[in-house]
């Protein structure tokens, strides 16, 4: 009997069928929550110890990797906390250079030339576990002393990498292309371990963006809310005082504590950025 091929299914079906499948993304994240959590503490305590945070990763993982770093510093403040490298360099961000991957080489000389030191983490992005490019940067990274960790979506194991992930979220909707559910999980593993890593690093107040930066008009005014919920200040004077620091944490230590902009900004230093510190204490 002649098998019946997706290409003869009618829209709804296909949508449908790829909706169950994409389910398997959540499930294969799931079972990986508690080395998820390992890697998140791992970088909170970076973070707290003045380190950075570098993805590596290759085609569409190494794009994830650059959407989440790059969202680092509209949504929490911190510019150059978070890096990404992709193999192929910037323009493989818009156009596949799929023959970047193969060089082990490659991945350490990028991470060398991105300043890649002793004090920070290396947070390898593979659905394979297995990409060269990758697999060469968390090697350097370990041999100068640095942590490694490596996100696959494949069962793996190295003696260089010192925080596993694995989400293994098996075949794909079409076989092989792992911009789907392999994407799809390590698009929500790196949501995580960024988010909850500046949560905990006081980046920001319960769940509110306090340290958003204020770029546009329509973060001006959100920045402004902030302070006006935390402060119970008017909108308009919590709008005046970001326009004049563009910082919503500094506008709201002052008007919390009654203190100058200079002595905000001195209290929030001392504190190490931990904006709940700073505005508790």
């Amino acid at each position: 009997m002649k098998k019946e091929i997706i290409n003869n299914f009618d829209t709804e079906k296909l949508v449908y069928l790829m909706f169950q499948s994409s389910k398997r993304a959540f499930e294969a994240v799931e079972s990986a929550l508690h080395r998820i959590s390992v890697l998140t503490d791992k970088v909170t305590e970076t973070v707290k110890n003045g380190g950075r945070i570098f993805y590596v990763g290759a085609g569409t993982s190494g794009r994830i990797g650059v959407l989440d770093a790059s969202e680092i510093y509209p949504t929490f403040g911190e510019e150059n906390l978070f890096n990404a490298l992709i193999a192929g360099g910037k323009e493989a961000m818009f156009k596949a250079k799929e023959y970047a991957e193969d060089s082990s080489a490659q991945g350490e000389e990028d991470l060398k030339n991105a300043g890649f030191a002793k004090s920070d983490i290396a947070i390898g992005i593979s659905a394979s576990g297995k990409t060269p490019y990758v697999l060469g940067a968390l090697k350097f990274a370990r041999s100068i002393g640095a942590r490694t960790s490596l996100i696959s979506c494949r069962a793996v194991n190295y003696d260089f990498v010192d925080y596993l992930v694995v989400a293994d979220t098996g075949e794909e909707f079409i076989k092989g292309s792992t911009r789907l559910n392999a994407g799809t999980a390590e698009k929500l593993i790196l949501n995580m371990v960024s988010t909850i890593s500046m949560i905990k690093a006081g980046r920001t107040y319960d769940n509110l963006m306090v340290a958003v930066v204020p770029s546009n008009n329509k973060l001006v005014d959100r920045a402004a809310r902030i302070v006006s919920e935390l402060t119970g200040a008017p909108f308009d004077k919590a709008r005046e005082l970001v326009m004049k620091t563009k910082d919503a944490r500094i506008a709201s230590l002052m008007l919390k504590k009654d203190l100058t902009e200079e002595e905000a900004r001195n209290l929030l230093k001392k504190e190490g950025f931990d904006f709940p510190k700073a505005y508790e204490g």
